[in-house]
């Protein structure tokens, strides 16, 4: 796994880089207000490759669902590999006004738009937000199939612990980074969040988050 890294202001973070695996899923965690949205969004301006999906984006509001999709086909450099309108069932939506949607609706649109770009690159601010348990779980299995490299906020550490091949743990300014395995601890998790986490397992071996 290559591991990629980018430096930094001070004034956004005390250890000024971030390193993050070319392909594969990196989930940032850590308390609201923290920064994490910040952080993405200063990565988003320093990766010119990346495509970035901010958690509100109304931008093109006026536009219709299949003129958002086109404007993320035009930023592809290569012939699309994912029918994303199959994808997320956006064909009885293709016509209409983003604006006319509903929250999850548009999350879909934004998503298809993000997948279609086939950049190295994806960062999505909490992208699971809006979405229904079936897209949701849609979204998770194009991402841990896609041959790019993703950053990711979540709040869930249960589906963080399931998907992530790398983790960011923010807090104080400060980036932890490591594997599941050592960043997806009780006592770190603890201080972080300033509460209780304990992982527990079940009869059947499976380990989760008690919060």
């Amino acid at each position: 796994m290559k591991i990629n890294d980018l430096t930094l202001p001070r004034d956004l973070l005390h250890e000024q880089t971030v390193c993050w695996p070319d392909q594969g899923i990196t989930v940032m965690l850590g308390q609201n207000g923290v920064g994490k949205s910040t952080l993405l969004a200063e990565l988003a301006r320093r990766l010119p490759e990346a495509a970035y999906l901010p958690q509100k984006n109304d931008i093109y509001d006026d536009i219709s669902v299949q003129a958002v999709l086109a404007l993320g086909q035009q930023r592809a450099t290569q012939p699309p590999s994912l029918d994303v309108v199959a994808a997320f069932d956006l064909a009885p939506l293709l016509k209409m006004a983003m604006r006319t949607l509903s929250g999850g609706q548009q999350q879909r649109v934004w998503l298809a738009f993000m997948l279609v770009q086939q950049a190295p690159i994806l960062l999505l601010d909490e992208p699971l937000s809006a979405l229904d348990l079936r897209y949701q779980k849609r979204l998770t299995q194009l991402l841990m199939t896609a041959q790019t490299s993703v950053i990711m906020i979540v709040h869930d550490l249960n589906y963080a612990q399931r998907v992530a091949d790398w983790v960011w743990v923010m807090h104080e300014q400060t980036i932890l980074a490591g594997t599941p395995k050592e960043m997806l601890t009780d006592t770190l998790l603890s201080a972080v969040f300033q509460t209780t986490i304990q992982q527990q397992v079940t009869v059947a071996g499976h380990r989760y988050f008690d919060t």
